[in-house]
C-alpha cells in the first residue's frame, strides 16, 4: 500500500513525525561510582528518541500517528518496531537498514542519579535524507501536522520546513541541534524551543518572563507562525502574533523529568488538531495549557511517556482551572 492509498483510505485527521528512536541503556551505581573498575548498581532500558517519544505521547492522545525513522535490522531494531507497534504507532513508512547499527543512547549516572558520562549512537538517522522524505510526499502532506525533532540532518530539516505542504511542528531538542535551523525558521508553523534552545536561536539572554516575551517576538519575527517556550516548572510561555502569555504548570510530585518536554509538545500538536475554538488567542493558550498538563502528567511517572497520559486526563486538568494565566 503506498502513501496516497493510506491517505484516500479515511479522512481520520493524522500526524506524522519525523525523527530518531532508539533504546536508551542506563546504569546507576549503589554507591558513589569509582572510576575504571566495576561498579555494583541497576541497569535498566526504555525506550526513547524524542520522535519516538512525540509519537508515541501522540497515540495516548488519541490521534492517529506515523512515525518516519531508521532503524537497523537488528535485535534493538526489532524490538523498536514491536514496542512500537504495541503501543499503536504506524511503522509503515519507517526505514529499515540491514547494514546499520539501530540507535543507543548509553549512560552511567552517579550514585544521585545525576549523569557521570553518556555515549550516544544515533547516526542511523542520517539515513532519512531528503529523497527519503520526497519519497512519503503524499503522506507528509496530507497530515494535520508533521513534526519534526532536531536530531535529522540540516539538510532534511530544511527540505522538509521549506517544501512540506502541511503545518510543520519542530522540537529544537538540545542547543546543539537546534544550531542547524538558527536563522531558518520560515516555514515553521511551531516552535517548541526551552530558554536554553531561545536563546541561541535569537543571540538573546533569557532571565526573566519579559525576557521570554521579547525572545518569541523574535522568533515570530523570523517566521514562525507560534512558539511555545518551555520554563520547566514555571509553566510556557505562548505567542503568535496577536498576543503573548505565560501559562503556568499545574501542581503535581515530580518523580522523573524524562519525557516531559516530548509529552507537551505532543499535547500542543493534539490540541492544535482539535482545535474548535473561533478565539485565537483562546485556541493559543488551550495549547499551552495542554503542553502543561501533559507535562505534568508525565514528570509523576517513572517511565518516559506515562501510562495514564490521555486526552481525558489532559482535559480533566485543563477544566480545572488551576494554572494562572498572564497576558505579558
Amino acid at each position: 500500500m503506498n502513501s496516497k492509498d493510506i491517505i484516500n483510505s479515511s479522512d481520520e485527521a493524522y500526524a506524522v513525525v519525523i525523527g530518531g528512536a532508539n533504546i536508551d541503556i542506563g546504569g546507576r551505581p549503589y554507591k558513589p561510582l569509582v572510576a575504571e573498575d566495576s561498579n555494583p548498581g541497576k541497569i535498566k532500558t526504555s525506550l526513547g528518541g524524542v520522535g519516538r517519544n512525540i509519537a508515541h505521547a501522540l497515540t495516548k492522545l488519541g490521534v492517529k500517528t506515523y512515525l518516519i525513522t531508521a532503524i537497523g535490522d537488528d535485535y534493538i531494531g526489532n524490538l523498536i518496531m514491536k514496542r512500537c507497534e504495541e503501543v499503536g504507532m504506524d511503522m509503515t513508512h519507517s526505514l529499515i537498514l540491514p547494514d546499520e547499527t539501530s540507535s543507543m543512547y548509553l549512560f552511567i549516572n552517579d550514585a544521585d542519579g545525576d549523569m557521570s558520562v553518556a555515549v550516544s549512537h544515533m547516526e542511523i538517522v542520517k539515513n532519512i535524507t531528503p529523497d527519503y522524505i520526497d519519497s512519503k510526499a503524499d503522506l507528509i502532506n496530507g497530515a494535520a501536522a508533521v513534526v519534526m525533532d532536531c536530531n535529522l540532518s540540516q539538510e532534511t530539516l530544511l527540505h522538509v520546513i521549506n517544501k512540506c505542504k502541511a503545518p510543520v511542528y519542530v522540537d529544537t531538542v538540545s542547543t546543539s541541534h537546534a544550531q542547524k535551523i538558527k536563522g531558518n525558521l520560515k516555514g515553521i508553523d511551531t516552535l517548541k524551543p526551552n530558554k536554553l534552545e531561545a536563546s541561541l536561536l535569537t543571540d538573546m539572554t533569557i532571565e526573566t518572563a519579559g525576557d521570554m516575551k521579547a525572545a518569541a517576538r523574535e522568533l515570530l519575527n523570523q517566521g514562525v507562525r507560534r512558539v511555545f517556550i518551555s520554563a520547566g516548572e514555571g509553566g510556557v510561555v505562548a505567542a503568535d502574533e496577536n498576543a503573548c502569555y505565560m501559562v503556568g504548570g499545574f501542581p503535581t510530585e515530580v518523580i522523573s523529568t524524562t519525557g516531559a518536554g516530548d509529552s507537551a509538545a505532543a499535547a500542543v500538536v493534539w490540541a492544535s488538531i482539535n482545535n474548535k475554538e473561533e478565539d485565537p488567542g483562546r485556541s493559543l493558550t488551550r495549547a499551552a495549557l495542554a503542553a502543561n498538563a501533559a507535562a505534568s502528567v508525565a514528570v509523576a511517572s517513572a517511565m518516559t511517556i506515562s501510562p495514564d497520559l490521555s486526552a481525558s486526563r489532559v482535559l480533566e486538568l485543563i477544566a480545572s482551572g488551576e494554572p494562572e494565566i498572564k497576558e505579558l
